[in-house]
């Protein structure tokens, strides 16, 4: 990414923080290294109006915004800082796999958006398993086999490996079928009854990156059962 974008993005993060802070009265606006950011208290409550506790948060700018997630880092330490609980390696959260996060981000975020519809639960999730000793919202795995559940979530290919990365592919280096053709998938179905919703989704990623992502799951699974994939994306 260049100069000028990494700028524009740190700009649009600072013209965003007065709306957080008027939503959210238990953040303010700290600086570090002359860069700006919000840190502070929130609070998760459910539907049914049950607060589950307060964690204490940082929000950064990160490279890509409002095209990416910002940064976050839960500061209050109640998160095990290991990546079975979605946490990175330099102490910040994983709130979805990349593909996912690409896709939500297409248009542009906003920080208010993001707080409400991404971080408010997976902190709720992370809350959820500390009381109960399980996610309810299961999502995804951490790391490249999450990205593979993604996938095959998504083309409902199951386990089948060589299948999600076949329809991967033609995604990727095919043009759209019409609503009436056959299906890319062999299943004789029709495509607007098929696969039509989950080309259209996916094919929102850029090719470059669908032949990235095929190529390391190509190579990290060997192809091989459910339980030595996730032993080799581990």
């Amino acid at each position: 990414m260049g100069i000028v974008a990494m700028k524009e993005g740190y700009l649009t993060f600072v013209n965003q923080l007065a709306p957080v802070i008027e939503k959210y009265p238990d953040f303010e606006v700290a600086s570090e290294n002359g860069k700006k950011y919000l840190k502070g208290n929130l609070a998760i409550i459910d539907d049914a109006g049950k607060n589950w506790g307060t964690f204490q948060v940082e929000i950064r700018n990160k490279e890509g915004f409002p095209y990416r997630f910002p940064k976050v880092f839960e500061t209050s330490e109640r998160i095990p800082k290991i990546a079975d609980w979605h946490i990175y390696k330099d102490g910040s959260c994983c709130i979805d796999v990349l593909p996912s996060e690409i896709i939500k981000c297409r248009d542009g975020i906003t920080i208010v958006g993001f707080i409400e519809n991404e971080l408010t639960p997976y902190l709720f999730n992370q809350t959820y398993r500390m009381e109960e000793g399980f996610y309810v919202n299961s999502g995804y795995a951490h790391g490249l086999m999450g990205i593979y559940e993604f996938f095959s979530s998504k083309l409902e290919t199951g386990n089948d490996i060589r299948k999600t990365l076949f329809l991967m592919n033609y995604i990727a280096t095919k043009p759209r079928l019409n609503r009436s053709n056959k299906c890319f998938c062999g299943s004789n179905e029709l495509f607007r009854k098929c696969h039509m919703k989950a080309y259209d989704e996916l094919n929102k990623l850029d090719k470059s990156f669908l032949l990235d992502q095929i190529e390391l799951i190509y190579h990290r699974s060997g192809l091989k059962t459910k339980n030595q994939l996730r032993k080799n994306f581990t």
